[in-house]
């Protein structure tokens, strides 16, 4: 019987997905856990596992930082993430690391099972959402931008450069140019160079819109995850 981790806080939620799971396919057995180290304690004692169903935020815990962890006991594991956070750098930071399915707790409880079972067979399962952002990254920085505003606005952000990157996603978390140079060790000068450029890229006028621009990119808050 295969068995399946569900590492996530929101019992409500885990209950009625293992629910739906076990009329859905008999051939699973469900192992959960609300935080990292249950999730290790788990694993260890279930080195057979061979799916994980992971949520990004675990109580305060990164769940891409507790799926570095059990690999290093399971390598092998395949990894559907499930979450209530999927703005488009928050799923390239998953995608970074080699998931093998991305889906929202938005949708629909039986697309939810469909990519728990495509996942647990071996196959992939990427939501809407994620399959935009893969088509950026395959197509480059420079490829066609969906109709969507948010992936719009992240093909824009990947034309930044690395440096007006690091200048732009400190605007978005509410710092101003002095307190970004001093962190940065840069002149003030330079910060509002990069600014200028990084602005003109992603068609923001101001900081009140770089900051609005950082919450539908995910850049801060409790929906970011930095994976450089």
């Amino acid at each position: 019987m295969q068995k399946i981790l569900v590492v996530d806080d929101h019992r409500l939620f885990t209950e009625c997905l293992v629910r739906a799971l076990k009329k859905e396919c008999s051939g699973l057995a469900f192992l959960e856990a609300e935080t990292g180290a249950q999730a290790r304690n788990l694993l260890l004692q279930n080195r057979d596992c061979g799916v994980l169903l992971l949520d990004l935020k675990v109580g305060d815990e990164d769940g891409l930082a507790i799926l570095g962890g059990l690999r290093k006991i399971v390598p092998e594991i395949r990894t559907l993430v499930c979450t209530a956070f999927y703005e488009p750098l928050t799923i390239e930071s998953a995608l970074k690391i080699d998931v093998q399915g991305f889906i929202a707790k938005t949708a629909d409880l039986k697309e939810i099972v469909r990519a728990v079972k495509a996942v647990a067979s071996g196959n992939g399962y990427f939501c809407a959402a994620a399959i935009e952002v893969m088509k950026t990254q395959f197509s480059g920085a420079g490829g066609t931008a969906s109709a969507d505003a948010s992936m719009e606005l992240f093909s824009k952000y990947k034309l930044l450069s690395a440096k007006e990157k690091e200048v732009f996603d400190l605007i978005a978390r509410r710092m101003d140019v002095a307190q970004i140079a001093r962190r940065l060790g840069k002149s003030v000068k330079t910060v509002e160079n990069q600014r200028a450029a990084a602005y003109a890229k992603m068609n923001v006028h101001d900081r009140l819109e770089a900051v609005e621009a950082g919450k539908v990119l995910g850049l801060w808050g409790s929906r970011h995850i930095l994976i450089s």
